[in-house]
């Protein structure tokens, strides 16, 4: 059978094949105006990928691959002790794997969560994420990790390759001589509709749809600034004609004139007035911020760049945009709609990069457990967690963060409730019949 896709991803690769593919030339543009330049920007980015660095993570070992793959499509809004309800019997942690040290610290330099508020940072910027994973070519611990580094997406290129190897590898963007290996690189990135010119194989920047916004947010901010430090210089100042007739000022008195505006006006002298021994008159030139609707305005961008990295913004300082009733439910947004599908995102690549270089029933995960805004309520825990009898008590305890008990084991075993028999019980005439006859004896009823 004809696989068309593949012949259609084999004609976009032609065009590109062996060629270095660049991201949109404005890059640097979201990070040197954007994150670098813009207080919203800088904000919103630090705010997610600080949440999503202080986040641990562990190795685990599958032990029942149908309820993982249930864990795995949870949907985030799901309460979090029915997710670790089925984390629980999909999982075990391996608590002395080797992985768990690269957990710790991601190279020389860098502690994990160093090196995922990076990760999560650049991918927030640039619509990338870069990781080189670095370990041992041969021997024992060949394809082993032993560290892993953040690359810089806006100086990556990528090398397009054919249909069997879409991308050949990865390279300093303007230096071809320096070349990483493509089973050396866990690339994360968001989902672009832009097929031309090869650059289906990067991310869209989430930027890229607000650079508007930010072009006019950081107008806004330049207008107020220079509002503040002019004070009020925003027209024309001319003789007051008495009668019908004035003498121009002369080039001296020009110069006096605008010499003292100069000194006494400026943010430290804001609203003090100004004293002359002539008749002058003011012609106002400018509106001011409140007449430009430049408050209005920084607001409306706020909200807008919240909108595009789906954060609540009354968690930025915008108090009259409040959706949520209290600052739990509005930071638990946060983890919902931002933190954990990036996270999601990194532990799948992680996953899919591991995959083949260590033990095929190991899983690496990230744990939301001890995130104070996504606990469940105690009480709604224990009540929904008593009925459920199909788990073990230490499975429990694990749910509730109590850890298991290794000490009796008891608890490993299944605690059914009284009363409880299957429906073939009901419908089986035979086991009525059976049940009536016990029941009748026992009752001493002889006619029966």
């Amino acid at each position: 059978m004809q696989s068309y896709g593949s012949d259609f991803y084999k004609a976009m690769l032609q065009s590109v094949s062996n060629q270095p593919v660049y991201m949109p030339e404005n890059i640097e543009s979201y990070i040197n105006l954007g994150y670098l330049f813009n207080p919203i920007v800088y904000s919103i980015v630090s705010f997610i990928a600080q949440k999503a660095s202080t986040i641990p993570w562990g190795v685990y070992e599958v032990k029942n691959e149908k309820a993982l793959n249930l864990y795995k499509s949870c949907s985030h809004n799901l309460p979090q002790f029915k997710k670790s309800a089925i984390k629980t019997k999909a999982l075990v942690q391996i608590p002395d794997h080797d992985l768990n040290q690269l957990f710790i610290r991601a190279n020389t330099l860098q502690s994990w969560s160093e090196l995922t508020e990076q990760e999560i940072g650049f991918k927030l910027i640039t619509g990338n994420a870069f990781t080189h994973a670095i370990g041992p070519e041969n021997g024992a611990n060949a394809g082993k990790v032993q560290e892993m580094w953040t690359l810089p997406s806006q100086i990556v290129a990528i090398v397009a390759g054919d249909q069997m190897e879409p991308i050949k590898h990865y390279e300093l963007r303007g230096d071809r001589n320096i070349i990483i290996p493509t089973k050396n690189v866990i690339h994360q990135k968001y989902w672009t509709p832009n097929w031309q010119t090869g650059q289906f194989l990067y991310g869209v920047s989430p930027l890229q749809a607000g650079r508007r916004v930010i072009t006019r947010s950081n107008a806004s901010y330049d207008a107020t600034v220079a509002s503040f430090q002019n004070m009020g210089a925003m027209g024309i100042i001319s003789p007051d004609p008495a009668g019908g007739q004035y003498e121009p000022f002369t080039p001296e008195q020009q110069e006096d004139i605008e010499t003292t505006i100069q000194k006494k006006t400026g943010p430290k002298r804001a609203g003090k007035p100004l004293v002359t021994s002539v008749p002058i008159r003011w012609q106002q030139m400018g509106m001011s911020p409140v007449d430009l609707n430049i408050v209005e305005s920084e607001r409306m961008d706020l909200r807008t760049l919240c909108m595009i990295y789906h954060v609540p913004s009354e968690l930025f300082g915008d108090a009259a945009n409040k959706t949520y009733s209290n600052t739990k439910e509005a930071g638990s947004a946060v983890y919902t709609n931002a933190v954990i599908p990036a996270l999601t995102q990194k532990r799948d690549s992680l996953n899919q990069f591991l995959k083949g270089r260590y033990e095929d029933n190991i899983f690496v995960d990230f744990d939301v457990s001890m995130i104070s805004e996504l606990q469940d309520d105690i009480t709604l825990i224990s009540t929904a967690l008593q009925g459920c009898w199909w788990l073990t008590p230490n499975e429990k305890r694990d749910i509730m963060s109590f850890g298991e008990d290794k000490n009796n084991p008891l608890l490993d075993e299944y605690f059914i409730p009284m009363g409880l028999q299957p429906m073939s019980g009901y419908t089986d005439p035979l086991a009525t019949d059976v049940a009536l006859e016990a029941a009748a004896k026992e009752l001493n009823i002889k006619d029966y």
